[in-house]
């Protein structure tokens, strides 16, 4: 073969060669991103911006809501709690009394139900009582399972995500913290690797129709359950994510299991309110824009009678900071952004009953 055909044949091959690299990385890209089938419907103005108030820090979480009060624990803080009012202007800061200062307080956590408010910690296990007029608490719980998520369902009895004691897997149950009984199911959560990441999830309490709501963190799926632990059933997010995408890997010089690679988030954080569960979600679905991605944290939301898809809105970053957590409360979604709380308003339509069927 002469030396130009040579040349020319080298440099065919390495043009298609190029072609095939790009349209393997824009493959891969796609799959990366998983640009998945399913369309959003982004309803204009659905979150209006009403109020927005400076926290001081960001460490601040929501711990409920109660008498058209808003409740913050603080991390940093634990026995700190704050009240704000729904147009965040007024702010009163209580300090919890425990009854019990020997037990060890890591990492507490505070839940406000109605006119109660409850101090726990799952790695103890401990979990204490108290009424949001004085902030007294007195301890109701210190044995028992280990837990990692609490959800008051009434004025004595949570719900609560144990730790199996006996397989080290995640279950989710509840307790009585009058007659301390704990009840628990071991088919709710559905294991498809270890049964503790691949189940991990958001815990929730639907008032309105008393229901147990959890949400799965790494797949397209939550559940709905009555306070005796039967299975309502099981919906699915407008995703296609329906296996969870992660790999574990034991650290034997610790005695721990960890991620071996960063896992695919489906769901970040969610709320339930007024029939509606709210799912930030963190996969794109078709004809949405990098920007918009880049730019603001999705709301997808679904009504909980009919198991359907309603809409999404964005939640737009303020300076480089996304959305840390948030919830409902009366037609308002709060969100906490770096060290500010954010109120927008819901439009009506939300209310409304649903008119597309999630079939994933």
């Amino acid at each position: 073969m002469k030396i130009k055909n040579k040349i020319v044949l080298m440099f065919f091959c390495t043009i298609v060669g190029t072609a095939i690299v790009i349209l393997l990385f824009n493959r891969s890209e796609n799959i990366i991103h998983y640009a998945n089938t399913f369309i959003r419907r982004f309803p204009q103005h659905v979150a209006q911006e009403k109020y927005k108030a400076d926290l001081g820090y960001n460490s601040y979480y929501f711990a409920g809501s109660s008498n058209g009060k808003i409740y913050l624990g603080n991390s940093t803080a634990p026995l700190q709690v704050m009240e704000l009012d729904t147009a965040l202007t007024n702010r009163k800061t209580y300090k919890i009394i425990p009854n019990n200062k020997k037990l060890p307080f890591h990492s507490p956590k505070v839940k406000v139900f109605e006119n109660n408010f409850y101090l726990f910690e799952g790695n103890v296990p401990y979990i204490f009582k108290g009424n949001i007029h004085d902030w007294n608490a007195k301890l109701v719980l210190s044995t028992g399972k280990y837990f990692s998520h609490l959800e008051p369902i009434d004025k004595d009895n949570v719900a609560v995500r144990f730790i199996d004691q006996k397989t080290g897997k995640s279950i989710l149950g509840t307790t009585s913290l009058s007659h301390r009984l704990e009840n628990h199911s071991e088919q709710l959560l559905q294991t498809q690797i270890d049964g503790i990441f691949d189940v991990d999830g958001s815990l929730h309490f639907d008032n309105n129709n008393n229901r147990i709501v959890y949400v799965y963190r790494y797949r397209n799926q939550y559940i709905v359950a009555h306070k005796n632990l039967k299975l309502d059933y099981r919906g699915n997010t407008i995703d296609t994510i329906n296996k969870v995408q992660i790999k574990v890997a034991e650290v034997k010089s610790k005695n721990i299991n960890t991620f071996s690679n960063p896992p695919l988030i489906v769901n970040k954080m969610s709320a339930v309110s007024d029939n509606l569960l709210y799912v930030n979600s963190n996969i794109s679905g078709q004809y949405e824009r990098d920007q918009l991605w880049k730019e603001a944290s999705i709301i997808d939301v679904y009504d909980l009678r009919d198991h359907s898809y309603k809409s999404s809105f964005p939640i737009y970053k303020i300076g480089k900071s996304s959305m840390n957590s948030f919830t409902v409360v009366n037609k308002k979604l709060y969100a906490i952004i770096d060290d500010k709380i954010v109120c927008y308003k819901l439009l009506n339509h939300l209310t409304t009953r649903a008119t597309l069927k999630n079939d994933n």
